[in-house]
């Protein structure tokens, strides 16, 4: 059975990304994972898609802030803290966060259990190089300066929020 009508050209399925987790890219960021649901490359840079499973109690996006890019966060189970601007905030499964460009944002998760979340990127700018080039540099045998954290992030419109 068929619930949708076929209307439209085919390129529109063309132009489509089904991301699925099974099929993600996926990298490990300390003790978490980031999941590469639908990459830059997929959506011509337009927009990237990623699940992270963050490990319990944990921190993991320091304050920052991008010049370029806008991202959504939407916290899926768990709970984690959302930084916006200056205000901390506790965001449960379902709550979402819009971050526009230059507002200073991170998040960690504060609670016992892992947490879930789904973030977007726009646009997305390959964004999914930084996760696996974070991951290589937190991976090395010498732990990376804040200096090299800092000028590895940049590259990536991604600037260190100090208050």
């Amino acid at each position: 059975m068929t619930l949708y009508a076929q209307t439209g050209s085919a390129d529109h399925t063309d132009r489509s990304h089904l991301g699925t987790p099974e099929a993600a890219d996926a990298t490990r960021i300390g003790s978490n994972t980031a999941r590469m649901l639908i990459p830059t490359d997929a959506t011509g840079g337009q927009l990237g898609l990623f699940s992270l499973s963050l490990a319990s109690k944990g921190p993991f996006a320091s304050p920052h802030f991008h010049k370029e890019m806008t991202e959504l966060f939407v916290v899926l189970s768990g709970e984690v803290q959302l930084l916006r601007g200056d205000e901390p905030v506790d965001a449960k499964a379902g709550s979402a966060l819009y971050v526009p460009p230059g507002t200073p944002h991170g998040f960690a998760n504060i609670s016992d259990e892992p947490a879930e979340l789904l973030v977007a990127f726009m646009p997305g700018n390959g964004r999914e190089k930084f996760f696996y080039g974070l991951s290589d540099l937190l991976n090395r045998d010498v732990a990376p300066t804040e200096e090299e954290l800092e000028e590895f992030a940049e590259q990536f419109d991604q600037y260190r929020y100090r208050s």
